[in-house]
């Protein structure tokens, strides 16, 4: 009879279902489970686990990592896997959340495409590809593109540029507005001034010092005729196999702009003294 009168106590409760207030359970060993388990308020009988061990069920999935270590040298910070808002007409989402803080650092929307985030065995970020080649590998089927965004929460206007590409070439564009364009066949297109810094010692100001040794015109005249290019301006055959460095060619042509002042002002002196002694001459033979 005992035995009927348990079996009968135990279909009660189970007919009873909710509105019976069953104890929490406290196992004092390991728990191992044989098959599959459901967890939360809306497991039902004869559930199909498919592949999922392991299944949460009920309107709000939450598993919280809470770190019970009590000494100042241990980290203690509480963690929480989150899916979906709890709140009416709120967000679809899986994340972690920092428990402490209750800030979201990381999230993933419902929704979001095929690998939209994929690390490859080799620690490559791949967004849009599971075959990530780079570092950082972005692939998309338009305009493939990154922004970087300042906002005004730290007290520096808003603004944010846009670093995009594809068969048209490279762009950076700010707020909106082009700024830079690299083209497919290596044209470079800049709104704005191209600035770069110069050592006070190596910009051509020293020409005008008076030390400055100036090549004699006849001895230009020599090297031009032979060598078919300027003194310390590389040759046409040299710029073609090793390319340009554009900042060292402009110093190089100013240095020669402020020769050819110097070469100018020696002539136009010499001119003056030709011009003196040429008045003196026809003065002297205009007298009687």
């Amino acid at each position: 009879m005992l035995r009927a009168a348990t079996f009968s106590t135990i279909c009660l409760v189970a007919s009873l279902g909710s509105s019976f207030s069953i104890a929490d359970q406290t196992v004092f060993d390991d728990h191992i489970v044989v098959g599959n388990q459901c967890i939360g308020v809306d497991c039902s009988i004869n559930i199909n686990f498919g592949f999922d061990g392991l299944v949460l069920k009920q309107n709000n999935t939450r598993i919280l990592f809470q770190d019970t270590s009590n000494s100042a040298s241990f980290p203690t910070n509480d963690w929480r896997l989150v899916a979906n808002d709890s709140t009416n007409g709120g967000r679809n989402f899986f994340a972690i959340e920092d428990v402490n803080t209750s800030r979201i650092p990381f999230m993933v929307m419902a929704g979001a495409p095929e690998n939209a985030l994929n690390i490859s065995n080799k620690g490559f970020l791949g967004l849009g590809t599971d075959d990530a080649q780079k570092p950082l590998h972005i692939n998309s089927n338009n305009l493939p593109s990154i922004r970087l965004q300042q906002n005004s929460s730290g007290g520096f206007p808003a603004s944010f540029w846009d670093i995009s590409a594809n068969e048209l070439g490279l762009s950076f564009i700010q707020d909106n507005q082009s700024k830079l364009a690299i083209l497919p066949n290596g044209d470079l297109n800049i709104a704005g001034d191209i600035t770069t810094s110069v050592a006070e010692a190596d910009f051509p100001d020293y020409v005008f010092a008076h030390n400055y040794s100036l090549m004699p015109l006849q001895q230009l005249g020599e090297f031009v005729q032979k060598n078919h290019h300027l003194p310390e301006i590389p040759p046409a055959a040299e710029v073609a196999k090793d390319g340009l460095n554009m900042s060292q060619l402009q110093l190089k042509l100013l240095q020669k702009v402020e020769e050819l002042t110097l070469y100018t002002v020696k002539q136009q002196q010499e001119l003056e003294q030709l011009k003196a002694e040429l008045a003196s001459v026809r003065k002297q033979n205009q007298q009687p």
